[in-house]
């Protein structure tokens, strides 16, 4: 039974955490078989972290190495963040890719504005594309232009550099309205790309129970509260209690990233974001 709840998210509440489990190991087997040059979009957030946890348990069953994954580095992540890259990698012994937009980065001023005149070619083409006229904009993942910038373009680069024709995802159909009719498998152009999305039937709460079953690593900031991180300056708290423990089922799990209001995110995600 599929449930909607939390606006029109889309809530898969009828089957079991194994039932997804196994869905989940299904689509990233199939993909794996189907595709040359595949990685994982890791964050080191809980989602991607289960992603990872599952394409590691579908190579071993398939007796394929790790694929590389793939961190969109926007220049504000958490000190932490960069160490549980740098040491899971090592431990589980996959290879990591920066993807990073060093156009827009080396370009922002001591005020952390960028002025539009200032970029190359490229990122002021993909400023108009997404319909952007100021002369300037704030280094800030909260706005439409900054966040194009640092972690689309910036992940588009790179499948185009490496050459990927496939990107695992944590994308789930409970985050968010723009998200809740994706499927296992997207195509995707500019660059030609398949996204595969294999825990869309997962809510937060399955994503918690995961991690805890299989004892996987947890970014530290999750237990001080935080349940969505990306950037220092677009996180923050929702409450003092672990993430795991608060009222996931009534409340909202990006209530702390104000760049995820619903019409930005579908805006964002017409370009080719997450």
């Amino acid at each position: 039974m599929v449930e909607y709840s939390m606006g029109s998210e889309r809530i898969e509440s009828g089957l079991s955490l194994e039932a997804k489990e196994q869905i989940a190991l299904v689509v990233v087997k199939d993909a794996l078989k189907r595709y040359n040059r595949p990685t994982v979009v890791w964050s080191a957030g809980k989602d991607s972290t289960v992603v990872l946890d599952i394409v590691k348990k579908a190579c071993k069953e398939l007796n394929m190495p790790m694929p590389p994954a793939l961190f969109i580095d926007h220049g504000d992540h958490y000190e932490d963040t960069m160490k549980m890259l740098e040491d899971i990698s090592k431990e589980w012994g996959f290879k990591m890719v920066y993807a990073k937009n060093e156009d827009v980065l080396k370009n922002v001023d001591a005020n952390n504005m960028v002025k539009v005149k200032s970029l190359n070619a490229t990122n002021q083409k993909e400023v108009a594309r997404i319909g952007f006229t100021d002369e300037e904009f704030a280094y800030d993942l909260e706005t439409e232009v900054g966040n194009h910038l640092l972690k689309t373009v910036a992940m588009n680069e790179a499948v185009e550099k490496y050459r990927f024709d496939a990107l695992f995802t944590g994308v789930r159909w409970d985050e968010n309205s723009a998200r809740s009719m994706e499927v296992f498998i997207s195509p995707r152009a500019h660059p030609d790309h398949v996204r595969v999305q294999p825990i869309l039937p997962f809510t937060e709460r399955n994503i918690w129970e995961h991690l805890f079953k299989y004892n996987l690593p947890i970014h530290p900031l999750y237990k001080q509260g935080y349940r969505s991180i990306d950037g220092k300056r677009d996180s923050k708290k929702t409450s003092d209690k672990p993430a795991w423990e608060q009222d996931l089922e009534h409340t909202k799990e990006r209530a702390g990233r104000s760049q995820d209001k619903e019409g930005v995110m579908e805006k964002l995600r017409l370009f080719g974001y997450m």
